[in-house]
This record gives structure tokens, C-alpha cells and sequence, in this order.
């Protein structure tokens, strides 16, 4: 008995390829939306709403530090709701490599506009100075072709799935611990041993004053320049900037903070690294440690030892010194004495 099959009711198998790439770009919007709220929307609208409503008052409005500490913990809650939204956001994406693709293509997106930025306010400023609707025109092509390359590699490269897919096998874009329950007492104190490195390069940082600060204005009396990252849109007159980051001096040690707890609990759970650690602590159970009877006892058998060694090493010197610079043997022809008052009348020199 033979069955006709129907090639209408048969159901086209997914375009893998097509998947990743539509989910790399919604999630890569997602991040940079995320990242434009943090580090750009809330630090100016807090900045104008303290501003208005202290606009009677003299001394909070002037008051940066309790404005500066305030938005700070705003921009904790704001990350840790964010974070937790993108986390559910993520559970609905469970294809391999989305999540290195997402990240690396919201990367490459400020990457080009960064560039689209520069070429416009350089040399594309000098040349279309009289004429900017031409380096718009010019502008806007080149950033289409940098996002139409980026577009095609995600869309028709299947090399570039395998990559993202190797790059998330690692673990830096998941939040799964390996072996969890094993090694925890080597994994701890390497976290401790990365965070007290980071911090202290951190807190380095600040201190040198690597980010910068709020400058004094030169002819305002109590206002301050601005300690902002951004990009300035070419071709405006006045020009126009996108902020990037506000307070790049209080925003970007809680950043690399975030990094660093990050990597400190991601590398102690990178699968390679973690069975070294487990295999330590394996080993270190092993080891039979002395009690403090034993110790004391080892202690000063080893003392002991050193000094016996170095009386015998000592007599052991001196009797050679004396035998072979003996009258009827004169192989060391050195004197103690006449070295000792050559030196002391060097050193009196």
C-alpha cells in the first residue's frame, strides 16, 4: 500500500542562519537601548530635573555630591532591573551563539558610529564644509555599507555561527556555574585574589585621576565643566552631540566594579580553569597537616639543624684557612688581618 505525500502540508525546516542573525539584532537593540537609558537618558534628565527642583534653593542645588551619590544609587536599581529584564529577555533566545552575537554586534554598531563620527566631524568637515547635505549623503553610505558587511556575515556566513557558537561554549555570556558544589573553598579565594587585584587597580585609577574630573568653570563662579563622553553629530551648526556617558569619573569605576565581579565569578567557572581547581583542592585534601605539638617540635628540630651546620661549615673554614697557609704548604697565601686593614684604609679613602 502506497501513500501519497502531499509537498504543500510539509513544513520548510528552519533557516538557522536567519534565526541567529534576527535574534542578534533584536537583542543587540535591546542592549544598546539598556545602555543608552543608563549611561545617557537618566544621568540628564536627573541632572535637569535636580537643577528645576531646587531652582529656589542655593544649597541643594549646588550640592553635587549629595546629587552625585543619589543618582548613583538610582543607576544601581536602574542596572539591576535592566539586568533582570534582559535576563528574562534572553530565556526566550536559547539558540547557541545569540547571546556572542548579540554582544559583539552592538559592539561593532558604536564601533561604526563612533568612526561615522569621526569621518564626518574630520575630513569630511574640510571637504563638505560648504556643502553638507553631500557628507551626509557620503556619511550615510559608508555607514550603510559598515552595517550591510556586518549584516551579510550574520545572515550568509555560516562560519560566523560556529564562531559565536565556540565563543558562548565558554561561558562568558551565560550566568551557569560548572560543577558548582566542587572546588568551592579554591574558587573563593581566587575571587577573593582577582577582586583584591581589581579593586586596588580601580581604586588606582581614581586616585590618578584617570577618568578625569569636573573642572572649575574659568569665569562662572561655582559652576563646573562637565565630565561627559559623547559624540558629536557632524554637520550641525550649533553642533549637536549624543551623550554617551554623564559623569564619566562616578559612572566608570561602578562599571568596571560590574566587570569585575563578572569575570572574577566567570573564570573560576570557565570549564578548563575549573577542573584545575577542583583537581587542586582534591589534592590539597590530601595533604596530612601537622598539628601544633608537631610543628613546634619540627620547628626547632630544623633550627637546631642550621645552626649545628653552620658551627661545622665555620670550624671546617678556618682549620683549611690555617693548613694551607702554612709556612711549609703556602698554597693560600692570605692574611686575615692584613685584608681587614687593607680594606679599612680603602673605606677611609
Amino acid at each position: 500500500m502506497s501513500v501519497v505525500e502531499n509537498p504543500m502540508t510539509e513544513r520548510a525546516a528552519p533557516n538557522v542562519q536567519q534565526q541567529f542573525a534576527i535574534g542578534s539584532a533584536v537583542v543587540a537593540v535591546a542592549l544598546l537601548a539598556g545602555l543608552g537609558v543608563i549611561f545617557g537618558a537618566l544621568p540628564l534628565y536627573w541632572s535637569q530635573g535636580w537643577e528645576s527642583a531646587f531652582a529656589e534653593n542655593k544649597d541643594f542645588r549646588e550640592n553635587m555630591f549629595l546629587s552625585d551619590a543619589l543618582l548613583v544609587l538610582l543607576e544601581l536599581v536602574v542596572i539591576g532591573a535592566l539586568a533582570f529584564g534582559a535576563y528574562r529577555l534572553l530565556q526566550q533566545y536559547t539558540q547557541p551563539g545569540l547571546r556572542a552575537g548579540a554582544v559583539i554586534g552592538a559592539t561593532y554598531v558604536v564601533a561604526s558610529l563612533w568612526f561615522a563620527s569621526w569621518l564626518g566631524t574630520g575630513p569630511l568637515s574640510t571637504n563638505f564644509a560648504d556643502n553638507p547635505t553631500v557628507g551626509w549623503a557620503v556619511m550615510a553610505v559608508l555607514l550603510a555599507a559598515l552595517l550591510g558587511a556586518a549584516g551579510y556575515v550574520y545572515l550568509m556566513v555560516p562560519g560566523w555561527l560556529g564562531l559565536m557558537e565556540s565563543l558562548e561554549t565558554q561561558g562568558w555570556f551565560h550566568a551557569n556555574p560548572y560543577k558548582g558544589n566542587q572546588g568551592v573553598r579554591v574558587r573563593r579565594g581566587t575571587i577573593v585574589g582577582i577582586l583584591a587585584v581589581g579593586v586596588s587597580g580601580i581604586i588606582t585609577m581614581v586616585s590618578h585621576r584617570l577618568f578625569d574630573y569636573e573642572h572649575p568653570h574659568p569665569t562662572l563662579q561655582g559652576a563646573t565643566i562637565p565630565n561627559d563622553w559623547y559624540l558629536t553629530v557632524p554637520f550641525t551648526n550649533p553642533s549637536v552631540v549624543a551623550y554617551l556617558m554623564f559623569k564619566v569619573h562616578l559612572i566608570m569605576p561602578i562599571i568596571l566594579g560590574i566587570l569585575l565581579v563578572w569575570t572574577a565569578w566567570r573564570i573560576v567557572n570557565m570549564p578548563t580553569f575549573a577542573d584545575f581547581l577542583i583537581a587542586t583542592e582534591a589534592e590539597m585534601n590530601k595533604v596530612s597537616w601537622t598539628n601544633r605539638k608537631r610543628l613546634v617540635q619540627d620547628t626547632v628540630v630544623v633550627l637546631v639543624t642550621v645552626f649545628l651546620f653552620t658551627m661545622f661549615l665555620f670550624v671546617v673554614d678556618i682549620l683549611w684557612i690555617r693548613i694551607l697557609s702554612a709556612p711549609y704548604i703556602e698554597v693560600l697565601l692570605y692574611d686575615p688581618r692584613e685584608k681587614q686593614q687593607q680594606q679599612q684604609e680603602t673605606a677611609k679613602w
